[in-house]
């Protein structure tokens, strides 16, 4: 965390870039440990049979892009839930210079709610289908929760830039880095 100066918020952010850089990190890792689990408990035969089950190229891109609007939609929930926010405070939109969709919150919330809101979509897009992968034995439902899992990689670049932040805190999304200012610390 860095203070910008006396009386400013404290930003608990990173770059757009090096975001960008945590999230193609964490796809290899978010592989390994979706289909580490899976290939322990089911026949490695079942991930090529999912292969020739996969949908036509332009349908699964607008599976992805309905994916990816979800995947914000559950951050904007997230705000309104676990934030409270205002329903006018909060939007989902397009960044064109960095080629990112986003949801962001203008009221400040509790950072434990900035990151319940940030982990939403992995934990329901990600987490949940690939553990009823494990459980199923289904290639279809291990590749989705995959490729959710790992559009979260900013998400969880998100999160990590505000570690030190306590729970308590109120912060402000930050409107052009990933991340958080801390807009009252927990101590006031």
């Amino acid at each position: 965390m860095t203070a910008r100066g006396p009386g400013e918020p404290v930003d608990a952010t990173m770059s757009v870039f090096r975001a960008n850089l945590v999230a193609l990190a964490w796809l290899p890792l978010s592989g390994v440990l979706a289909l580490g689990p899976f290939l322990l408990i089911w026949d490695g035969d079942r991930l090529a049979s999912t292969a020739a089950g996969l949908p036509p190229l332009p349908l699964g891109l607008a599976l992805l892009a309905a994916g990816v609007l979800l995947h914000e939609l559950l951050h904007a929930a997230g705000f309104l839930l676990f934030g409270r926010a205002p329903r006018a405070a909060v939007r989902i939109g397009f960044q064109r210079r960095t080629l990112t969709p986003f949801a962001s919150c203008a009221a400040p919330v509790t950072a434990s709610a900035y990151r319940a809101a940030g982990l939403l979509p992995a934990l329901v897009l990600g987490a949940v289908p690939v553990a009823a992968a494990w459980i199923s034995g289904s290639g279809t439902l291990l590749l989705w929760g995959w490729l959710m899992l790992a559009l979260a990689g900013g998400d969880l670049a998100a999160v990590w830039a505000m570690r030190r932040v306590p729970d308590d805190a109120l912060v402000l999304d930050h409107p052009t880095l990933v991340g958080c200012r801390v807009a009252r610390p927990a101590d006031s």
